[in-house]
């Protein structure tokens, strides 16, 4: 069952969207409109609510989420798998957009099944993908102060350092090393993780970037391709399952 959250978009968000529309009707005001729009079943008066407050390129989750529901109610599949998948990569936490973007996913034409990775690589990404990038440069942020506190203190008190001080700054260290180290990786990872969702219902993926080239295999609404290279209006997309080729970028949207 799609889950929808009644929200408010954040207010420096607000402010900004705000000062650049120049209008009386703030953002807050469009997205209520939505919010009640979608309570009355009028899903497309408010998926329009929320792709106004998007046209001014301020990404939120909450209302990539929203819209990602109402294109759900309207039948746009593509469009909500999309929506939703922009509402993950900003909110990694959120666990009713994951559980919107599962379901939706259930609907797709396609079932391809991703390699099996080791158990201890899926846990720590899915560990890093629910803590996500923000949260991680807090903790290393909030370790780094912990670490000279300690060294401050320790070198003007009267008794210097002991042992026990010597412990607790080697252990801050090491959580201090790992958690930068887990961010870097995760925003590696997800720098490296450029996705395109299918909008069209059935697509060509073609062996070349052009029509003239012979048809691979097919693709259909709602499927989430992995991108591999860009050239003009073709991308090389692939597939878990290594399947590769490329795709005309009318038929799909970047996440």
């Amino acid at each position: 069952m799609i889950r929808w959250r009644r929200l408010g978009i954040p207010v420096a968000v607000a402010w900004l969207l705000f000062a650049q529309a120049g209008r009386a009707q703030t953002p807050e005001d469009i997205f209520k409109r939505g919010n009640a729009a979608y309570e009355e079943g009028r899903y497309e008066a408010a998926a329009e609510a929320y792709r106004s407050l998007l046209r001014y390129e301020i990404h939120d989750p909450v209302v990539e989420y929203n819209l990602g529901n109402a294109e759900f109610r309207l039948g746009n599949l593509g469009q909500a798998i999309l929506h939703y998948e922009r509402a993950k990569r900003l909110d990694p936490v959120e666990p009713d957009i994951r559980a919107n973007l599962e379901f939706a996913r259930s609907f797709c034409f396609d079932r391809v099944e991703a390699p099996q990775q080791a158990a201890v690589i899926r846990w720590m990404h899915a560990a890093q993908n629910r803590l996500g990038p923000d949260r991680q440069a807090w903790i290393a942020l909030a370790t780094a102060w912990i670490v000279v506190a300690l060294v401050a203190w320790c070198f003007s008190r009267p008794g210097g350092w002991t042992a026990a001080h010597g412990w607790m700054l080697a252990a801050l260290l090491l959580v201090l090393v790992a958690s930068v180290s887990s961010w870097y990786a995760t925003v590696g990872r997800l720098d490296r993780d450029r996705t395109a969702v299918v909008l069209d219902d059935v697509v060509e993926v073609l062996a070349g970037p052009g029509y003239n080239n012979p048809a691979l295999f097919t693709v259909h609404e709602g499927l989430t391709l992995q991108i591999r290279a860009e050239r003009e209006e073709w991308l090389q997309v692939s597939l878990p399952n290594g399947l590769n080729g490329w795709i005309a970028k009318e038929s799909v949207d970047k996440v």
